[in-house]
């Protein structure tokens, strides 16, 4: 299921141009992530004070976890290490796609110089800088 709903999210990521925290959100909730919503006032100092729109990792009872707080939208994203292992190749996959689009771009306002990339009538021939 992973695999099919995957190309849909890097897809609607690339059009939509979300800001990089958005981009990591729906990244990291694709990667199974879960979505914490601090309630108490004590719950959201604690979120205010941790860095902001980072993957960080925290050790607690032995285990390494992965936490990303966004005190702007008053959310926690919490995953193990398998979580974030996936995370990093959609974010992987992201990047790629990303970087197609952005050659796709500059490949289509390259084909709007024509065939010899002049301005026209030829007055900006080769010998001219």
């Amino acid at each position: 299921m992973k695999s099919f709903t995957l190309p849909l999210v890097l897809a609607a990521l690339v059009l939509s141009g979300c800001s990089s925290g958005q981009n990591k959100e729906t990244l990291l909730s694709a990667a199974g992530f879960r979505t914490i919503v601090p309630t108490t006032t004590k719950q959201i100092a604690k979120v205010k004070s941790l860095p902001q729109l980072r993957v960080l990792p925290i050790n607690k009872k032995g285990q390494t976890y992965f936490i990303f707080a966004d005190a702007s939208r008053n959310m926690l994203l919490i995953g193990n290490q398998k979580q974030y292992t996936q995370y990093q190749q959609y974010a992987l996959q992201y990047k790629i796609q990303q970087d197609q689009v952005e050659a796709a771009s500059l490949n289509a306002d390259a084909s709007e110089w024509g065939g010899y990339g002049g301005f026209g009538d030829g007055f900006w021939g080769p010998g001219f800088y």
